[in-house]
């Protein structure tokens, strides 16, 4: 999708403007409903500034995916990253699930050496933990599902014509794995916010092909 053509017409293709352009590392949602679901959104937002994990099992599963040093004591060195939250966050998608067993995992931009953040999405099954889908945008919400594994909102960023823009998609299971459903909302310099609800396909299928394109889902 060429972003150039939203930002020429960004006005009949945004449900409202907004002057605040959040960037794609410490953003929020409206605690809204979003496709229809009647159950409220969370916002999620990772600012990696915790000293410790709150629980002892998220170090053990760093080292089980063998994605940090958990040798290291150094803090801030991103290409031999400390199993800590300086680096990563983990969180339960599927409810009633124990985060041994499934987990997201936020990893912060540059953390060995891949300048955007990623989350990587992972079950335990009897060979081990398995990646069910990768990323490469930031967790901004979740909502309540009946699949039970929780809808997840997230957002990628772009560059086009020399500005950031950066468009909000919502994804949900499937049954085995978390699939591409809408672009919920995108923003530019200075514009920006949901997309109109009768543009929501055609909007939607353009950011997929970026999407892909870019090599975002993984």
């Amino acid at each position: 999708m060429k972003y150039f053509l939203i930002l020429t017409v960004s006005l009949s293709l945004i449900g409202c403007s907004s002057g605040n352009n959040d960037d794609a590392e410490k953003t929020k949602v409206n605690n809204e409903s979003i496709n229809g679901n009647k159950s409220k959104i969370t916002n999620i937002e990772t600012l990696f500034d915790s000293k410790t994990f709150d629980d002892s099992k998220k170090v053990e599963l760093l080292k089980e995916l063998q994605v940090c040093n958990p040798d290291n004591k150094v803090t801030g060195d991103y290409m031999n990253p400390t199993c800590s939250p300086d680096f990563f966050n983990l969180m339960p998608f599927i409810e009633n699930v124990s985060i041994q067993n499934a987990f997201m995992v936020q990893i912060k931009a540059k953390t060995n050496g891949f300048p955007l953040r990623r989350l990587l999405i992972f079950i335990r099954e009897t060979e081990g933990l398995v990646k069910v889908n990768g990323f490469v945008a930031n967790l901004i919400g979740v909502q309540k599902s009946p699949s039970k594994h929780d809808d997840l909102l997230l957002r990628f960023s772009d560059e086009d014509q020399g500005q950031n823009v950066y468009y909000n998609c919502l994804f949900t299971w499937n049954g085995t794995t978390y699939k591409y459903k809408s672009a919920e909302a995108i923003y530019g310099s200075n514009w920006g916010g949901p997309v109109k609800a009768e543009l929501k396909d055609s909007i939607s299928k353009e950011v997929e092909k970026d999407i892909i394109k870019n090599k975002m889902i993984f």
